[in-house]
């Protein structure tokens, strides 16, 4: 019935997102798109997430084949979602959180658009609804007007050095080619999230594409990835950004593609500071030393981090 539509592969990765994962879930079997393969991975959750996803398995239809993974113990996203992406066998892969509720025509519509583009495509993404923990809607991802309308640039194409300085892509809401995973060897396992390092590296040779649509809720849960980034001392991830960061210096080609690196790394320092991670803002001094001229601003904060470093004031390194 399908044989000439492309298969989707959404993998739904869970970490004591108990009271979340079956809505989740129901969002997936609500997609108005077929064919679709759903891998529920659950990542050594400690809450009641397994019963959760065990209890809601036989409410899904035949048509949609499920497989499951439950590790034993955490291992982590990266290397969690990459177990799960070894066992998709779609065209295109979505990484769904098990806290975040697809609308119907999700799927369906960033199919669509690759249908639609080049073959050099390799990343179709939409907007999202961010919602609080009962999923009431706040506010679009991307502003819009009192119309719906759009209100920000939203880069689509060769977005590879927007991607270097700013977070311009709603993550939850991608879909990935799953030839570009193959490319790249799926997630970096040795960093502690992974979108900022997938954005360099497939933007460096794919064009991601733009829909001009809210099909995702994303609810903001305490205790999140993104929450943990603001914590005070030593970050292992800002470890991470500082090691993607180090990536994208070797990808770059031309002086302005160094400059738009060096606005990431001058933020990432200012945010190091202000969160006392003397370790990391060492890091990311030396690479901005590598990649830009140095103003007085960072001469002033080389001598701060001389200072501290003389008064052995470093957090523990990692």
């Amino acid at each position: 019935m399908y044989d000439n539509l492309p298969k989707v592969s959404l993998i739904c990765l869970c970490h004591n997102q108990a009271p979340y994962v079956q809505d989740a879930l129901r969002s997936i079997v609500a997609q108005t798109y077929r064919p679709i393969e759903l891998i529920i991975a659950d990542d050594g959750s400690t809450d009641d997430s397994v019963a959760k996803i065990r209890e809601i398995l036989p409410q899904i239809p035949a048509e949609i084949a499920v497989k499951t993974l439950f590790l034993p113990k955490n291992i982590g996203n990266c290397k969690a979602f990459n177990l799960a992406w070894q066992m998709a066998t779609g065209d295109f892969i979505i990484d769904h959180a098990a806290d975040d509720l697809l609308l119907p025509g999700h799927v369906a519509g960033l199919v669509a658009a690759f249908q639609n583009a080049p073959q050099h495509v390799g990343i179709a993404f939409s907007d999202a609804w961010m919602a609080n923990e009962d999923a009431q809607p706040l506010q679009t991802f991307y502003k819009r007007n009192a119309k719906g309308q759009l209100a920000e640039q939203v880069p689509s194409g060769d977005i590879y050095a927007d991607l270097l300085h700013r977070h311009c892509v709603c993550t939850p809401a991608m879909m990935i080619r799953n030839e570009v995973l193959q490319r790249l060897g799926g997630y970096d396992e040795s960093l502690t999230y992974e979108d900022y390092d997938f954005w360099v590296r497939s933007a460096r040779e794919w064009h991601y594409l733009f829909v001009d649509n809210i099909t995702i809720i994303k609810r903001k849960v305490s205790g999140s990835h993104s929450n943990k980034m603001y914590r005070k001392g030593f970050s292992p991830y800002r470890y991470s950004t500082l090691q993607v960061c180090c990536k994208a210096a070797a990808l770059n080609r031309n002086p302005s593609e160094d400059a738009a690196l060096a606005r990431m790394v001058r933020y990432q320092m200012r945010l190091c500071l202000r969160q006392r991670d003397f370790t990391n803002l060492q890091g990311f001094y030396e690479l901005l030393q590598k990649i830009s001229k140095i103003g007085i601003a960072d001469r002033l904060l080389a001598l701060l981090l001389l200072f501290v470093n003389r008064l052995g004031f470093f957090a523990v390194k990692h």
